[in-house]
């Protein structure tokens, strides 16, 4: 059971992978738009609400394509054998199922307002904002269930990387932190773009 939460790519990969992954992707971004989750980049889910739902569909085939894009193009020089574009896809959509989970986060009211909270504490900026401590105790609960699907996550990215690449470590493991961060730099960088676009056509 617990290989299968962290490596089911040995039961499935290829086309199948790719398909389940694909609406993974679209039930996030379905319910994050409705819990106002929104995912600014490959690994960043925040709150923000008043996100159409366009854009966060966008958003989250963005941060799939550019970091399958750029894992695969960092994958094929270095690999001994032919790394196929559709399994690097087809892993990282499904390695993108624990933020189904984190989507959900958002319908929990504790989680923004505790964030106005921090803000209206620490820097007096927003809103004056009181908070119960069952309510703070919640909200921090909540943030490290996010930290834990966030790792859930990259592991998922890691072992679909290492097996579609058929790369061994310590080859896969340096190669995999590079893809990643340069896919948080160029999805948080594309998806800013978005943003902007979508303030300037609305």
């Amino acid at each position: 059971m617990i290989k299968k939460l962290f490596n089911p790519y040995i039961f499935i990969a290829g086309g199948a992978s790719l398909f389940i992954g694909l609406a993974v992707i679209l039930a996030t971004s379905i319910i994050g738009h409705f819990s106002n989750i929104h995912f600014p980049d490959v690994l960043s889910a925040k709150v923000s609400p008043g996100f159409p739902l366009h854009f966060c569909i966008a958003q989250n085939l963005i941060n799939w394509i550019i970091t399958s894009l750029i894992m695969y193009l960092i994958a094929a020089p270095f690999s001994k054998t032919t790394v196929r574009i559709i399994d690097i896809a087809g892993t990282f959509a499904l390695a993108r199922a624990p933020y189904l989970i984190a989507a959900t986060i958002g319908f929990f009211p504790a989680l923004q307002n505790f964030g106005q909270y921090i803000l209206w504490k620490t820097m007096k900026q927003g809103n004056p904002m009181i908070m119960s401590p069952g309510s703070i105790t919640l909200a921090i609960f909540l943030i490290i269930i996010m930290l834990l699907l966030t790792i859930w996550m990259v592991t998922l990215m890691y072992n679909g990387f290492k097996i579609s690449a058929n790369l061994k470590e310590p080859k896969s493991a340096l190669l995999f932190v590079t893809g990643l961060v340069l896919s948080i730099i160029a999805t948080l960088i594309i998806n800013n773009q978005l943003y902007h676009i979508l303030i300037h056509t609305s």
